[in-house]
């Protein structure tokens, strides 16, 4: 069994059940319509915005509340830095990653095995 990594959460994944993803950032920040439509990957998203303050074109924001308190949304993925360090993302699931949707299958394609 592989080691378990402490980190910080600085970016969480969350599907509805349409399949359509949303990622929640520190400061309640929400985007919607996330993906590999939009985006590259999770980890290479999440960190363009943590790192460099910017965020795919596509990507529109939406309130908190909806994400946390609207019907059938639910975490299924987190991502921070190992030791703070932005060159060692980190990635945990929330959920069983066979249990995921299909975009959200492409969209951790870089860490699921």
């Amino acid at each position: 069994m592989g080691e378990r990594l402490a980190f910080n959460i600085n970016a969480e994944l969350y599907e509805n059940q349409f399949g359509d993803l949303a990622i929640r950032f520190p400061g309640e920040k929400v985007f919607r319509d996330v993906g590999p439509e939009t985006g590259t990957s999770f980890v290479e998203d999440a960190k363009n915005v943590l790192v460099e303050g910017k965020h795919p074109e596509g990507w529109h924001e939406m309130p908190a509340h909806e994400l946390l308190y609207g019907r059938g949304w639910h975490c299924i993925s987190r991502m921070g830095f190992v030791e703070g360090d932005e060159n060692r993302p980190g990635v945990e699931f929330e959920v069983d990653p066979g249990t995921v949707g299909s975009k959200a299958q492409v969209y951790l394609r870089e860490v699921l095995h």
